[in-house]
């Protein structure tokens, strides 16, 4: 007697079999998102149901918020895209009246690791340190006025008294460390990890030297290096630093964007836990001198509230410094 198999549909399979899932990015390929990006789309395939090819969609502009706006809101929402959010991602959905997202509302898969955005001079500048900019101008090259890349030079102009020359404009940080190279610029920033896997011996060799570090606290690879947390001086200058430097505890990290299915959303949790413990993963980002320091998509999302659900008082405090800083004429 033949004894029927019952089957089980598994609708995550289902949807995913065949497909095509887009990560999208803000940035240029040739830095960290774009890293991060990669390692997950040949990692994660073998732990989705359905295994998805995964491929990288690169929408630099804006200082990140054109791929932020496109994710959250023209972007697929069916399970088919989902992104890696900006860094400065809560600062802009706090302050920005023209960011059409809000970060209280994404869907949060995990983290990769969190960012220590570091500015560097080249050593042609003949700069030592922060503490020179104050008697000589230093040409400083940023990706736009509302990316960390501006924000982080812009509060040592304001609360360090430093004479930075902001340009913005550069089409990713790995364009103004190109212009750097050329002897465009003095200095830039990027991330700390993307200086070691991108220019290490620049770094070995001291023709980078870092002057500032956009992290809460200092950080053991930079005890000497200052943070722009040590130059708050008012209760809203203190609060700014705090929101901006929180940046980095969403660092490069994974979210869906917030109409996408519930059961979809718990399959990524599912699949990038799982990815972020593969062993093949973890080599592939020794290899390329990366680190890891991950977050579930939940611990993420607490991370972000926390700073989302500031006290009104320290917020408008903090937006009005932030003001000033976009009205500087640097």
């Amino acid at each position: 007697m033949l004894v029927p198999q019952i089957s089980f549909a598994d609708p995550v399979a289902d949807f995913y079999k065949g497909k095509t899932v887009k990560v999208v990015i803000g940035a240029s390929m040739g830095g960290s998102y774009g890293l991060f990006a990669q390692f997950l789309s040949r990692h994660i395939p073998k732990h989705l149901a359905g295994a998805p090819t995964v491929v990288v969609q690169s929408m630099p502009g804006s200082g990140g918020n054109k791929a932020m706006n496109y994710a959250f809101n023209a972007g697929a929402q069916d399970g088919s895209m989902v992104s890696m959010p900006q860094m400065g991602m809560v600062l802009e959905s706090l302050f920005n009246p023209k960011a059409r997202f809000d970060a209280r509302k994404n869907q949060y898969i995990g983290r990769f690791t969190n960012i220590n955005i570091v500015g560097t001079v080249h050593k042609r500048a003949g700069m030592k340190s922060w503490e020179d900019a104050k008697t000589k101008v230093y040409n400083f090259g940023t990706i736009g006025r509302r990316n960390v890349t501006y924000l982080g030079v812009a509060i040592f102009n304001l609360m360090a008294g430093t004479k930075f020359k902001v340009i913005s404009g550069y089409r990713g940080t790995k364009a103004s460390y190109l212009a750097k190279d050329r002897g465009e610029l003095d200095l830039a920033a990027t991330s700390w990890m993307t200086l070691n896997v991108s220019h290490a011996e620049d770094l070995k060799n001291g023709t980078y030297i870092p002057i500032f570090q956009m992290s809460r606290e200092r950080q053991p690879d930079l005890p000497n290096v200052p943070t722009i947390t040590e130059f708050g001086r008012t209760k809203g200058g203190k609060a700014f630093v705090a929101i901006t430097a929180s940046g980095g505890d969403v660092g490069r990290s994974l979210m869906a964007p917030p109409k996408m299915p519930k059961y979809l959303v718990a399959a990524w949790n599912k699949a990038f836990a799982a990815t972020m413990a593969d062993p093949v993963f973890i080599a592939d980002v020794a290899k390329r001198k990366a680190s890891l320091n991950t977050l579930t998509g939940a611990q993420l999302s607490k991370a972000v509230n926390d700073v989302m659900n500031l006290p009104k008082a320290d917020i408008k405090g903090a937006f009005e410094v932030y003001t000033t800083l976009l009205k500087a004429k640097y």
